[in-house]
């Protein structure tokens, strides 16, 4: 094969090679138009689309619109307003800025731009077909600017053949429209598909109004409220609670400086921050902005603008990961019914306001084998010498909990609190107290590590031979002991005590991996806590244990002061509670 002389490709080629990582699908589009509509301080803009914007995308917008001697400026590539040194793209504050957008759709479609200042006395209007320009003229418009495209991918047919049908390209399309209404409220939206409403967002004056009409008043019910803040860093949203989950990761929203991103290292955080509380296989559903100072973020990584890269990014993912954790944690039993408690407060006592003794205390210890329910009626079980409310302690205030009624079918256990009804899950609650217990424990000890009697000794590439060498005492405060030659072989001798029955191997190669891309690794205590996990849902009481009465508000007790208690180890929820005004409705009372 004779190799060819090296030449310059010729201009229409090399823009349709550089739309192409710009121009994916008319999703693309949209989301490039739709920003620069937002950077122009736009209050309002209409996106029309016609067969899923496959032969038309149109975005008009109110914003502050181009000047005439710009317009053939701004088709070309390389083109901004936004940035003029390289040191701009230090503190880039605007949605766009490589001057890509226009110049990438006028390479791959049928392009007008029409636009018009405040103080323009008309409007003009230049025409693009595959970047050569076919018409420049005055026209009439009000302020602001209108991007008309057809034809897409008209002189590409092979990128044509891969978009998908009209349905599937409309509901990307409004993915894009719905995630950048969130982050600016102030402007209204509206996208209509083939003359019909896909979505339609009113400009509103509070920002929750808007989250709550992209993602539905039930995940407003069924969230908490961010606001977490650590030197220059601060996090703010809505995140779900750990028992409002999706089956898939498509309700995600992550916003670094109000900028919709994409990050590997973000997505991980947030994982660990919902551990321990999240059912397996299920997926959080948030909204969440991370500010932080410009300089601190390169946000010129790739063409969509959708990954960012940190100048930190250690510090950042702990803020994330740490921050979503503790905030999670605090909900505490308030996760399902949003009960408000100080665990300092709480008081154990019998439901006839006596104090239990050392032994009832105890009773999260449940012994396996039947106890047996006092004699007394289930309707003399409020009450104490004929007239003292068992219901209320000494200072009239009531626990989170409640106190003791009942046990339903050997399952449930019936409580009353100042709310209403409380009804708990006795295995899933038990569970989660053991399982706090347990890792409490861990935490406060020294870890414990088995030294093997054979150590395992295996082969790595290069790259983990280096991580192991520069994080071999990370891997020693951890319990795993490891050593690693001049050949980049590494030979464990030492593992945590809980982990000496796993593939060996495997983990170190897992915990290698973690490092590299994290700059640290939580599986080794993610292992640990799996393998306690497993043990408290075999020690926590079973179905149809019959529980005294002491025992029920011990458990109860317990969960007021134990972390994540909203939800066991497996996600699920522990209690629910039902308010007196829902029974009252049900009854019909005072109708």
């Amino acid at each position: 094969m004779v190799q060819s002389r090296i030449h310059l490709l010729d201009q229409h080629v090399a823009n349709q090679i550089a739309a192409g990582e710009v121009v994916e699908r008319p999703a693309s589009i949209v989301k490039e138009l739709v920003e620069n509509s937002l950077d122009a301080d736009a209050t309002d803009i209409q996106i029309e689309v016609e067969i899923g914007g496959i032969r038309r995308i149109k975005v008009s917008d109110n914003g502050s619109g181009i000047e005439s001697d710009d317009l053939r400026l701004a088709v070309q590539r390389h083109a901004t307003s936004k940035i003029q040194t390289a040191d701009d793209l230090a503190s880039v504050n605007t949605m766009g800025f490589r001057g890509e957008a226009l110049a990438s759709i006028a390479a791959v479609s049928k392009l007008t731009l029409i636009s018009r200042t405040q103080e323009a006395k008309s409007a003009w209007q230049i025409s693009v077909d595959g970047s050569e320009e076919v018409d420049f003229s005055p026209t009439t418009r009000n302020a602001g600017t209108t991007v008309d495209v057809t034809d897409l991918f008209f002189n590409t047919p092979v990128r044509r053949r891969f978009l998908k049908q009209p349905r599937t390209e409309i509901g990307h399309v409004a993915n894009v429209v719905r995630v950048l209404s969130i982050m600016h409220p102030q402007c209204s939206l509206r996208l209509t598909n083939d003359g019909r409403d896909i979505e339609k967002l009113p400009a509103v004056e509070v920002p929750n109004d808007r989250i709550a009409k992209v993602l539905g008043l039930s995940f407003m019910d069924e969230s908490i409220q961010i606001d977490l803040r650590r030197d220059d860093m601060c996090l703010t949203g809505w995140v779900g609670l750990p028992t409002h989950t999706r089956s898939t990761a498509t309700r995600q929203y992550f916003f670094v400086n109000g900028r919709p991103v994409s990050d590997r290292l973000m997505a991980h955080a947030i994982r660990q921050g919902y551990h321990d509380v999240m059912f397996h296989g299920r997926h959080p559903v948030f909204v969440l902005n991370l500010t932080l100072d410009p300089e601190s973020v390169d946000v010129n990584v790739h063409p969509t603008k959708r990954e960012v890269r940190f100048r930190e990014a250690r510090r950042v993912h702990d803020f994330l990961m740490s921050g979503m954790h503790h905030r999670l944690k605090s909900v505490g039993t308030d996760a399902p019914t949003h009960l408000e408690f100080d665990p300092s407060q709480a008081q154990v006592k019998s439901p006839f306001g006596q104090e239990l003794d050392a032994h009832q205390q105890t009773a999260l210890k449940f012994e396996h084998g039947p106890t047996h329910t006092p004699d007394k009626p289930i309707a003399q079980i409020r009450r104490n010498d004929g007239d003292s409310d068992a219901t209320s302690t000494e200072s009239g205030e009531i626990p989170p909990m409640g106190y003791a009624l009942a046990q339903l079918h050997g399952a449930y256990v019936l409580a009353e609190n100042a709310e209403g009804l409380v009804i708990v899950d006795m295995h899933a609650a038990h569970e989660r107290v053991v399982y706090e217990k347990m890792k409490k424990a861990r935490d406060t000890r020294e870890r414990i590590s088995q030294r093997l009697l054979i150590p395992v000794e295996f082969s790595v590439s290069g790259q983990d031979a280096e991580v192991a060498r520069k994080h071999q005492s990370m891997f020693s405060d951890l319990g795993l002991i490891l050593e690693v030659s001049d050949s980049n072989g590494i030979s464990v001798r030492e593992v945590p005590f809980m982990l000496q029955n796993l593939d060996i191997k495997k983990l170190v190669m897992d915990l290698l991996d973690e490092v590299h891309e994290q700059g640290t690794s939580d599986s080794i205590k993610a292992r640990e806590n799996e393998i306690m996990a497993t043990i408290a849902c075999h020690d926590a009481i079973r179905f149809n244990r019959k529980l005294s009465i002491p025992e029920m508000n011990a458990l109860l007790r317990d969960m007021e002061q134990t972390e994540n208690a909203g939800q066991c180890n497996h996600g699920r929820p522990t209690f629910r509670v039902q308010s007196m005004k829902f029974l009252d409705n049900e009854f019909l009372r005072g109708r």
